[in-house]
């Protein structure tokens, strides 16, 4: 019974399925904050499905279009990127807190170096999670900017 198996699944390897050339098969998408795309090639054609919220816009990649599609794209995977960084960040921070507050419990204080040492990493967690939402809301404008000259 292995051999027969082993068999089958060596002649499907050896005999590629055969796929049909107009279908869609799906590049690259990415969403954040309301804004997505989504890239899929329909023969040789790239094609782009963008929106915000609950509206899309279907595009056809070409040369008027390439640039804008572009940096839409760059913009919502910036902003996704810098979203992920801010909730790692702002996880951190909630992280030195409970340490903070488990430290100060079983010991009932907290010595002069190791506050201002949490006082640090704290602060250092804080200034990223803040300059992380900073960014993500530029890029978030960005792909707003983009989104509006594409609908045009």
């Amino acid at each position: 019974m292995f051999k027969k198996a082993m068999i089958l699944l060596f002649l499907l390897i050896l005999f590629p399925l055969q796929i049909n050339a107009e279908t869609s098969e799906v590049i690259q998408e990415g969403s954040v904050g309301g804004f997505h795309y989504q890239m899929s090639m329909e023969g040789r054609t790239l094609t782009w499905e963008i929106g915000h919220e609950k509206r899309k816009k279907t595009f056809q990649e070409n040369s008027e279009n390439e640039e804008s599609l572009e940096s839409f794209r760059k913009a919502v995977n910036e902003a996704s990127g810098h979203r992920f960084t801010m909730i790692i960040s702002a996880v951190y921070v909630v992280i030195v807190c409970i340490t903070t507050m488990i430290v100060y419990k079983k010991t009932k204080h907290v010595p002069r170096l190791a506050s201002i040492l949490i006082a640090c990493m704290g602060g250092l967690g804080l200034f990223f999670a803040l300059m992380n939402y900073m960014d993500m809301r530029a890029a978030l404008q960005d792909a707003g900017y983009y989104y509006a000259v594409l609908l045009e």
